[in-house]
């Protein structure tokens, strides 16, 4: 179906649903998913925002050994660990560890292998986190004081990629891709790109999004937040829900895991900048017709041979009508299954690309495509219902897009065999 040798060997994900892929899936699948929440995180100024926040606690369980963040391997271990909110630095280096550990487990990586590896890192909140978090700290240290601004500076773009390479002893080249929705979906295409030119030996590609003021805010700000549930495709939808998550998708040319049922191949993808407007990629559906059109032409796939479409899917109204009415365009009246899975994970931003990734193959991997949720009315300028029935996987063609600010888009392709 593919000349592309390019195999997924392992991967993971620390979301809202488990501190695992695997557990992700698992929860996702059964529909052990629940509604947005306000926030617990302590460095969050305004906590009645909803979010789908990722539990954590610092505090260990009586009788219970206690973890290091190094030592986050059991997910038996993690389940114990993770019931409410704590330190933000430390429960975003535990979301980053876990999630990496898990994908190299999967991976079988040597350590001389992880030292040969590049790393590409694709955030938006990554790069504020501390200040965020060093904010809250010094007015919770000094009640008597005014407060001061919050700096949104940051200690350079490439901390978190910093401090991944050193803790795994990884030696090749190290970059971050910060461009909103799309980040970690482009860096995945981009690592793949550098593979086929043999310009790196693999990829171990990260995508991280803790939750911010700044995000929360900002997005309520410009009316795309919706208070009550995200709603995919929905013609009630007005607007999206954020998600936190830690993710990591490993890319290495003719090595599959080892460790997995199936063999997953990085088909294609395209990636393209849409200078048309800031927001929006065009509710008329073609440029979401052309940027997929364009992958499958690359990865030598048919529409027709698509078996589901995991799509962008935020809830937002023009978001989803544009992204809509293009795959109606594209694959008319036959349309495979479409799934998001923002409904029940929230919309992780720059994590999207590996997180949704990562939770779609470990669903693969229970043999499972898994339903939308948040849908209950169909909007009639879309025209389609997103899947809400768990369906068999079948191997052939999957197509996942991003599409977000700045015009950003994302389209590839993953093959099972």
């Amino acid at each position: 179906m593919t000349k592309s040798n390019i195999c997924i060997r392992g991967w993971g994900a620390v979301t809202t649903l488990g501190w695992s892929a695997d557990e992700t899936a698992r929860n996702l699948i059964a529909s052990l998913v629940h509604l947005a929440a306000k926030c617990k995180s302590s460095h969050l100024i305004n906590r009645d925002y909803k979010a789908f926040e990722v539990p954590y606690c610092e505090t260990p369980i009586p009788n219970v050994k206690h973890i290091g963040i190094g030592e986050l391997n059991n997910p038996a271990q993690r389940r114990v660990h993770t019931r409410d909110s704590g330190n933000a630095m430390d429960k975003s280096w535990a979301m980053l560890d876990s999630a990496i550990t898990e994908a190299i487990n999967r991976a079988g990586l040597t350590t001389d292998e992880i030292a040969e590896s590049s790393l590409l890192v694709g955030t938006t909140g990554g790069l504020f986190i501390r200040n965020e978090y060093e904010f809250t700290e010094i007015v919770r240290n000094n009640p008597d004081k005014e407060s001061p601004a919050i700096a949104c500076r940051n200690r350079g773009t490439g901390e978190v990629a910093d401090w991944i390479a050193q803790k795994y002893g990884i030696k090749g080249m190290a970059m971050t891709f910060s461009m909103a929705c799309v980040s970690s979906s482009h860096a995945l295409v981009v690592a793949a790109q550098l593979l086929e030119q043999k310009k790196i030996r693999r990829a171990i590609v990260v995508g991280y999004e803790p939750l911010l003021n700044l995000t929360l805010h900002g997005f309520a700000s410009l009316l795309l937040y919706d208070d009550e549930k995200c709603r995919p495709f929905c013609n009630k939808r007005s607007g999206m829900q954020i998600g936190e998550a830690a993710s990591a998708v490993i890319l290495d040319k003719g090595t599959p895991s080892p460790t997995s049922k199936g063999k997953y191949i990085f088909a294609g993808g395209y990636l393209f900048n849409d200078t048309n407007s800031l927001t929006s990629a065009g509710v008329d559906g073609e440029l979401v017709k052309d940027v997929i059109q364009h992958s499958l032409d690359m990865a030598g796939v048919s529409a027709e041979q698509i078996v589901a479409v995991k799509a962008h899917g935020t809830g937002t109204r023009d978001n989803d009508l544009s992204e809509g009415r293009g795959m109606v365009k594209l694959f008319g009246d036959k349309l495979p299954p479409v799934v998001s899975l923002k409904g029940a994970m929230g919309h992780t931003l720059g994590a999207a690309g590996t997180v949704e990734t990562a939770v779609w193959l470990s669903c693969l991997e229970e043999g499972i495509i898994p339903r939308s949720f948040g849908f209950e009315e169909v909007d009639p300028e879309i025209g389609f219902t997103p899947s809400q029935v768990n369906l068999p996987v079948g191997d052939g063609a999957y197509l996942f897009t991003f599409f977000g600010f700045g015009g950003t888009c994302t389209s590839y392709l993953i093959i099972k065999e």
